[in-house]
């Protein structure tokens, strides 16, 4: 072998180890930065896992607190009615016997207290119908709505009469629902539109519905007097009055249970409104069955 061959062949061994030395390097330099991102990443698995042990953990507690609550609501409201009642019911005796004797200033002083008795009664059974919406849930069945409506129409006829309103309800579906709850949403939402109007003006309701994104969609629209934008949300709260009692009767927890209704049924309720205009209270509703959603 030439001593050129010899030459070239030590540069070539020279090169090859030279390019070893740099993968060497590069493995080496990849291998570290691999396991920092490893550690990294093991280090953000560890923290998602703590973020979702402890969400867990929340949504736990926030459940038994959720129950808690709605137990205590029926509890608490249950129990206060026999004392209410007693009250309710001695003063009406109290009223009938000893009237009287009474005197004005009695008689109006009477008066105060069967009205507080009666607008605590009213509060009471709201809370109750409130936390029944979770205690006492129905299963969820094929329900025809204009039938659902129809009888709240009846039952409405005395307030109805009273305003000279005209209800108007046509080409409703059938929907997979609770039927006691969707007969007290419809009551709770057609109730509303038929007292929230200018005095001595007729109501004008109607409730429709169509097809939206596989989700049945109703309105309750009627001509009352509207509510500001800027209260539109407040309305579904409890206790949440945009009027006084002297203007408007209520207990300012209908909307809420509407709404509480309509989650337990996987929909959302909402309402568009403008002063002096109306409202149009929508509330999506799954199809039943045997309807077609297509």
């Amino acid at each position: 072998m030439s001593s050129d061959e010899v030459e070239l062949l030590r540069r070539k061994l020279v090169r090859e180890k030279t390019a070893r030395q740099e993968a060497e390097m590069l493995l080496e330099a990849k291998s570290r930065e691999l396991y920092t991102r490893n550690e990294a990443l093991s280090e953000q698995i560890a923290v998602r896992e703590k973020v979702e042990k402890d969400l867990a953990e929340q949504a736990q507690a926030l459940a038994r607190s959720n129950e808690e609550l709605q137990q205590f609501a029926y509890v608490a409201s249950h129990d206060l009615q026999a004392p209410l009642r007693n009250i309710i019911g001695f003063s009406r005796l109290l009223d009938k016997n000893c009237g009287d004797q009474l005197g004005e200033e009695g008689k109006e002083f009477l008066q105060f207290i069967q009205e507080g008795a009666g607008a605590m009664h009213a509060l009471i059974n709201d809370l109750l119908d409130l936390s029944r919406v979770e205690t006492q849930a129905g299963e969820m069945q094929t329900v025809a709505v204009a039938n659902v409506m129809q009888r709240v129409v009846q039952e409405l006829q005395p307030e109805i009469q009273a305003k000279n309103a005209h209800v108007e309800y046509i080409d409703l579906p059938e929907v997979a629902a609770d039927a006691s709850q969707l007969h007290q949403l419809l009551s709770n939402l057609l109730s509303n539109a038929i007292k929230f109007q200018p005095n001595g003006q007729a109501a004008q309701v109607s409730l429709t519905a169509k097809l939206c994104d596989g989700f049945w969609c109703f309105c309750m629209a009627d001509n009352g007097i509207g509510i500001e934008a800027k209260h539109q949300d407040q309305v579904f709260v409890i206790f949440r009055r945009l009027h006084t009692s002297d203007q408007y009767s209520g207990t300012g927890i209908g909307l809420a249970i509407c709404k509480k209704i309509v989650e337990r049924h996987g929909g959302r309720l909402w309402l568009e409104s403008a002063p002096g205009e109306g409202c149009r209270f929508f509330f999506t509703l799954t199809p039943s069955s045997s309807s077609s959603a297509s």
